[in-house]
């Protein structure tokens, strides 16, 4: 069972802890824009090709469609870290028992 999970594992300590940190703010950030699009905010008027309330209307929803991205992305990566986090756990124990058993010697 073990090694069958430690398939699962393609992303490592480091990578899945930076995703997981680049989600949660990427979701925020364009929640945010969305929401502002949504609003048909002034201020992003230029940022839309068309520069109408459809564009605008268009604009919001593909960022929220691009947050549910992440928010996949979110999920992936805490899935990962926990993976992680147990395989860390067990090559401990493999490690404390190693050395418990040369203490024998």
């Amino acid at each position: 069972s073990t090694s069958k999970m430690s398939r699962l594992n393609f992303c490592g300590p480091m990578c899945s802890n930076c995703c997981f940190v680049l989600s949660i703010w990427g979701i925020f950030m364009l929640l945010a824009l969305g929401g502002l699009f949504q609003a048909h905010s002034r201020a992003l008027v230029s940022d839309v090709k068309t520069r109408t309330f459809k564009g605008m209307d268009e604009a919001g929803t593909n960022c929220f469609i691009a947050a549910g991205c992440y928010g996949i992305t979110l999920i992936v990566s805490y899935w990962q870290m926990q993976l992680n986090k147990r395989k860390t756990s067990t090559s401990s124990l493999s490690v404390q028992a190693d050395v418990a058993y040369a203490n024998y010697d």
